[in-house]
This record gives C-alpha cells, sequence and structure tokens, in this order.
C-alpha cells in the first residue's frame, strides 16, 4: 500500500511539472493534465487511508504533495460568496456557451434541443453572448438560428465568423452577441486550421471599451468510436489499439493549441482595451494552455466560483473545466454560475462581471 501511495504522489508532481513545460515538450506526459482531479483524489484517499491506520509518517507523504499543490486544487474547486458593484462600476452580463451545433444531428430530437436551448439563452437574458460551434442556415425552412436569437434576445449586436466553405448556406463557426454596440471587429488565425477560430469584438460599455474575445480552441476530434471505447467494456486488444489512438489525437491537439493560445497572447498583449476572453479552450485548467492565459489574466471561476465547475457533459470522463470566462484586471467578477442543462456537449457558464 505504501508502494502505491508514492507512485499516486509521483503522479501527483508529475501533473504539477506538466503544468509549466510546453506539451510538444513534454510528450506525452502531457496528457496526465487531464487526470489530475483523479490523481488528486487517490492521494487525498491515501491520505485517509494512513490516517485511519493511524500511520501518520506514511499519511504526511500524500497530505504534503496535495499541501504543495494547494493552488492548483483551487483551480478545480472554490468556495466564493457574490460581491456587490461598487460606485464607478458598470454590471455586464456575460455568457460562454459550446452548443454543439444546437443539436443539428440528433434528427429525431434536434428542434426540441435548438428549442430548449433558446429558452436557456432567453431566461439568462447576458448582456455578452459567446458561442462556439454555433449553425447558421440561411434557408428558411431550416435552423435560422442568429436571425432568431436576434428577433428575442437584447443581443441585437453581433460578429461571427464561419468555416471557409459553407455547405448550401450552412454556416459553421463561432460568434458572440452584444447588447453594447461594437465599435471594431476582428478575428485571430489559427494557421493550418479552417475549423477552430477566435474573433474578437470591441464593445462599448457605457464610456469605456472593453474587447471581447470568443476562443474555440483546437479540438480533440474523438469520434463515436472513441466514446464507446470508454463507455464499453471492450476487449484487450481493441482496448489498446483505442487507447493508443485517443492518447495520439489528444497530444495533437495539446501540440496545436500551444500556437494558438500563443497568438491570442501576443493579440492580447496588443489591445488598447481590457479584455474578456470566452471559451472552449478543451484544456483543463491544470495545462499548459491554462497556465499561459493565468499570467495575464483573471479566471471568473477562482474569483466567483463555488464547489466543483466541470463544463464537460460527459460521464464517461473525469470531471473536466474546459470552458472559461477570463478578464484583464480592472474587471471583477461578481458571480460565477454553471447551468446543468443536458442540451450540448458542454454546460453553459454565466458571469457577472463589474467594469
Amino acid at each position: 500500500m505504501f508502494l502505491l501511495t508514492i507512485g499516486a504522489v509521483l503522479s501527483l508532481f508529475l501533473c504539477y511539472l506538466v503544468f509549466h513545460v510546453r506539451p510538444s515538450d513534454a510528450g506525452y506526459f502531457s496528457l496526465i493534465a487531464f487526470l489530475y482531479p483523479l490523481i488528486l483524489g487517490i492521494n487525498i484517499g491515501f491520505a485517509g487511508y494512513w490516517l485511519f491506520r493511524r500511520k501518520y509518517r506514511k499519511m504526511m507523504v500524500p497530505a504534503l504533495a496535495v499541501m504543495i499543490g494547494a493552488s492548483h486544487v483551487a483551480d478545480w474547486f472554490q468556495v466564493s460568496t457574490d460581491s456587490v458593484v461598487e460606485a464607478g462600476e458598470q454590471e455586464i452580463k456575460v455568457m460562454t456557451w459550446n452548443v454543439h451545433l444546437f443539436g443539428l444531428y440528433d434528427w429525431d430530437n434536434n428542434v426540441r434541443t435548438r428549442n430548449a436551448m433558446f429558452d436557456v439563452l432567453d431566461e439568462e437574458e447576458a448582456d455578452i453572448l459567446c458561442m462556439q460551434e454555433f449553425f447558421h442556415a440561411d434557408d428558411k425552412d431550416y435552423f435560422q438560428t442568429r436571425d432568431t436569437l436576434t428577433e428575442f434576445l437584447p443581443t441585437r449586436y453581433f460578429h461571427e465568423r464561419y468555416t471557409a466553405s459553407p455547405r448550401r448556406h450552412h454556416y459553421f463557426g463561432v460568434i458572440i452577441f452584444s447588447r453594447y454596440p461594437i465599435v471594431k471587429r476582428g478575428h485571430i488565425p489559427f494557421e493550418g486550421d479552417a475549423n477552430n477560430y477566435c474573433i474578437y469584438a470591441d464593445v462599448k460599455v457605457g464610456e469605456d471599451t472593453v474587447r471581447v474575445y470568443n476562443a474555440h480552441l483546437q479540438s480533440i476530434r474523438l469520434g463515436k468510436q472513441d466514446y464507446e471505447l470508454v463507455e464499453e467494456n471492450t476487449e484487450s486488444e481493441e482496448l489498446k489499439e483505442g487507447s493508443f489512438r485517443i492518447m495520439r489525437k489528444l497530444r495533437r491537439a495539446l501540440i496545436r493549441r500551444e500556437d494558438q493560445v500563443e497568438r491570442i497572447m501576443e493579440h492580447i498583449a496588443q489591445s488598447p482595451h481590457r479584455v474578456i476572453l470566452c471559451g472552449d479552450f478543451n484544456d483543463p485548467p491544470h495545462s499548459w494552455s491554462y497556465n499561459r492565459f493565468e499570467d495575464i489574466l483573471e479566471d471568473s471561476f477562482t474569483e466567483g466560483g463555488n464547489g466543483l465547475s466541470n463544463t464537460f457533459n460527459h460521464t464517461a470522463f473525469p470531471p473536466l473545466r474546459i470552458d472559461y470566462v477570463l478578464h484583464s484586471e480592472g474587471i471583477r467578477t461578481l458571480e460565477y454560475r454553471r447551468r446543468t442543462d443536458d442540451l450540448s456537449d458542454h454546460f453553459p457558464v454565466i458571469t457577472r462581471l463589474a467594469v
């Protein structure tokens, strides 16, 4: 049992290490970031086991390992109280959601899913709404999502970017909706990737201007076969082959996100305004990508979150927070919430910010 404890502690220290090392340099070790919640829980379990056995010296080994990385625990679990707007500040409600094409390809339920998502958006009435994997069709008899949303939501200003070659006037991409006027629009190109984007919009909030980014970083692109491998009992040979396939996809995505993160960081550094960065990063808080963003931005969850906030809606995987609202200093988080509507493979994240 003590050898297993040492193995768990070494795995935890490896998690701490990959947080600071580029995935291209860390090799397949970088994948351990996705297992951090599980490894953390195992170490806490070992500490409890040795405490129960009254083996206090052995208990201190995993306990100290957890304590050394206490700051990382705060990226996953928080206890906060809501703040209030102070004099000279203006409150804005920001929402980000990977809407998974509004369930477009679930032919039996797509209209019901889309309408249920519309109900959520109508209920929240965000001032700024960022969506990834957004789908819109020009066909009047199809999913006219963008035009419908501008009709009943208060966010009538928008900035969008779609794939370079839309099919039959069907558009897939990212979009920013805003209650406030948009005075400038733009995007950050990702080299060699036509399916992931980062767009930005400068919105006029009172007398101030805030730059809002909406990023959808490199997807892992797990297929149906990959999810079935995780969910079902499979034969050993198939399990081995499928596991290596998933690991290759994860590593490829991690390396591609390196360049995307650096491009966004460079753009933010040149922004004349304070920024709000929303999006689906496809990376957990214990990743190199998150560490880079945290160098210059504040995380709304660590400022105003409560409990766990896994945003990836899939029970076959460890609880993963991969959707974020980050912001510059000078902007405060008043409240952070994650809804648990089972309508997409991501949960929506809602924050109230003070500008």
